[in-house]
């Protein structure tokens, strides 16, 4: 049983730790995406005079874009290697645990309510159903 044991938890730690290599790897397909999303807005802007008069914040407009998509860059950076260590897996769990441990305590809170409101008589239930299901004694 112990080695079926093992094998959850294995199977546990690989699951995690392919999820944390898909955001990694979707962090990185980010940037790639960034570099040239910023070499095709040079281009776009510097080689082929689109939108050259057009300088928001006194500056190209590409130079607005990749600021602005830099921003969402560093969060999603962010997102990947300190949210998810503080806020990952572990603290999932411990969190879900504690809402689990506080919806018990009102269930039971809840259920004493219900067993002061209406009690069952059980005493006298138990009696007729052991009263009822005796079978007649052989002499």
């Amino acid at each position: 049983m112990s080695s079926n044991r093992i094998d959850i938890d294995q199977k546990e730690l690989f699951k995690n730790a392919n999820r944390r290599l898909r955001q990694k790897k979707r962090l990185v397909h980010h940037l790639v995406f960034f570099i040239a999303g910023g070499v095709m807005l040079m281009f776009i802007n510097l080689v082929l005079s689109y939108g050259s008069d057009f300088r928001p914040l006194g500056m190209p407009w590409y130079v607005s874009v990749l600021i602005i998509w830099s921003v969402f860059l560093i969060a999603h950076a962010i997102n990947v290697f300190f949210v998810e260590k503080l806020m990952g897996r572990a603290w999932e769990e411990r969190y879900m645990a504690k809402l689990v441990e506080i919806q018990l305590a009102k269930l039971k809170k809840l259920q004493k309510k219900v067993d002061e409101k209406y009690p069952l008589e059980e005493e006298s239930s138990e009696k007729n159903i052991t009263e009822d299901h005796e079978e007649p004694k052989k002499e």
